[in-house]
């Protein structure tokens, strides 16, 4: 678990369940998505099934750790067209029944558990009712409110907090820009979203906005619609705009709620009519007509 990033506390934690062989049959993995949940318990499961852990920590070495990539006793469940089906873990359930055949124990990863339907949770159930003693299921999910109490009620919660700015700069090897840190979120996937040419020029665009002087927005206004690289995705530059925006908003119950909506506007315009000019055009005199 060292090579994962943060969550410091979580580790500890688990090191010790391995280190006394304290390991439950269930755990549920909850926090935002992109913050290192799947590989922190792909992870797990490698100490886990370890046949000479060490504080807790797996040896890279025993034939478990050197074969865990196609070792028959892991499994990631995954959803499917953003659905995880009852034939899906009832098929799990008849295999993790069986023996282990390479390790001391089997451990099973469902990732986004909340996308499984009622019936899957069900099926789950009986599983989880009913474990063998050799088994470890780690359900990770960004929604725990979607699982059903009675599942919730037989495993055990393990909280994800967010990722700090640093923890995210580490993971991204520095290549990331601070104006996109403000927006991450803690996650990393955010992160990466708005670390990009778009989002500078989205942030550049609302930083002007907020001046409501006429000859800088124009001046951005024009840039953006002759940058060869934006010109099919204006409305998208927009967007984030408006997100940067309602982020403001949270931070700022002064802020001019009305710069919102003349973007609404003017979306809506270039997709009724298609006239980014003059849809962009409108909304520099709307905005510096506040």
């Amino acid at each position: 678990m060292d090579i994962v990033i943060g969550h410091e506390e979580n580790k500890e934690k688990l090191k010790k369940m391995i280190e006394s062989n304290q390991i439950g049959h269930a755990y549920l993995f909850v926090g935002k998505k992109s913050i290192g949940k799947k590989l922190f318990a792909v992870e797990f499961a490698k100490s886990i099934l370890c046949d000479s852990s060490v504080n807790g920590k797996y040896c890279d070495k025993c034939e478990s750790c050197l074969t865990f990539e196609h070792n028959s006793d892991f499994k990631i469940i995954a959803p499917e067209k953003d659905a995880i089906k009852v034939d899906t873990i009832r098929k799990m359930t008849g295999e993790i029944i069986l023996m282990p055949t390479k390790s001391k124990r089997k451990v099973f990863i469902i990732d986004d558990a909340e996308l499984m339907n009622e019936q899957a949770q069900n099926a789950l159930l009986k599983i989880l009712e009913e474990p063998p003693k050799y088994a470890t299921i780690i359900l990770i999910t960004s929604n725990k409110d979607k699982l059903l109490n009675t599942i919730k009620s037989r495993v055990m919660e393990i909280q994800f907090n967010a990722l700090s700015n640093d923890e995210i700069k580490k993971i991204l090897a520095g290549d990331v820009h601070e104006e996109a840190l403000k927006f991450a979120n803690g996650s990393v996937s955010k992160a990466l979203d708005f670390n990009n040419d778009m989002f500078l020029m989205a942030n550049s665009i609302a930083t002007v906005m907020k001046t409501k002087n006429f000859l800088d927005i124009n001046r951005k206004m024009e840039e953006l619609k002759n940058d060869k690289k934006y010109k099919s995705m204006i409305s998208d530059v927009l967007e984030k705009v408006m997100f940067i925006f309602y982020s403001e908003l949270k931070e700022n119950v002064e802020f001019d709620v009305n710069m919102i909506s003349y973007i609404e506007e003017c979306l809506q315009s270039i997709k009724r009519n298609g006239n980014v000019d003059l849809a962009l055009d409108m909304l520099l005199l709307n905005v510096c007509n506040l």
